[in-house]
């Protein structure tokens, strides 16, 4: 009788083990493939500013009749405009840290506010400034959600009205944020 018992309830202990072990196989595998939508939609992002960053001196100029620079460059940064804001509305929801989603809203608007809304038109070399910082600390926070690293620190986004002519610039500088070749 002691051993009926015994072997019931090693088979109950066992077919527990075994779903367990398949419940977190499953939470493992979805898991997964969350970090690896959230890594294929930062990617993705990162492409769209890509674009962005190569026409911001134009930014400026998007709203403008006559631009400063080239109508082709004005032309091509709505362009990116345009795509950045496509990637507010369809990859930034696949990405599950909510401070880097708003990162790149917060980017989204200030962009939108120097190119079509004329905030901060005084000083046209300080807002593209502003604008690519914030950039490049969006970038920082998606690199560090593709690579699975806590968000670099939380920062106030710039105020593109302001009389300061100093660029804005994230706190806890990174160690290559100065370094040519890291874009800047």
């Amino acid at each position: 009788m002691v051993a009926r018992w015994q072997t019931a309830k090693t088979l109950t202990t066992q077919a527990w083990l075994a779903s367990s072990q398949q419940l977190a196989d499953a939470r493992l595998a979805r898991a997964e493939r969350d970090h690896e939508r959230a890594v294929n939609a930062s990617n993705r992002l990162l492409e769209r500013l890509a674009d962005l960053y190569s026409w911001l001196p134009s930014l400026p100029d998007v709203s403008e009749d006559v631009p400063r620079l080239s109508p082709q460059a004005r032309e091509n940064c709505s362009t990116a405009l345009a795509s950045i804001r496509r990637g507010m509305h369809t990859e930034i929801f696949l990405i599950p840290e909510p401070a880097a989603r708003e990162r790149y809203r917060i980017l989204v608007q200030l962009a939108y506010d120097v190119a079509w809304r004329g905030v901060g038109r005084g000083n046209h070399e300080r807002q593209i400034r502003d604008v690519t910082n914030y950039l490049r600390y969006v970038q920082h926070s998606l690199e560090a959600v593709i690579e699975g690293k806590p968000l670099p620190e939380l920062a106030s986004p710039p105020v593109l009205d302001r009389a300061d002519p100093t660029a804005w610039q994230p706190p806890n500088l990174p160690p290559h944020w100065g370094d040519p070749a890291d874009g800047n």
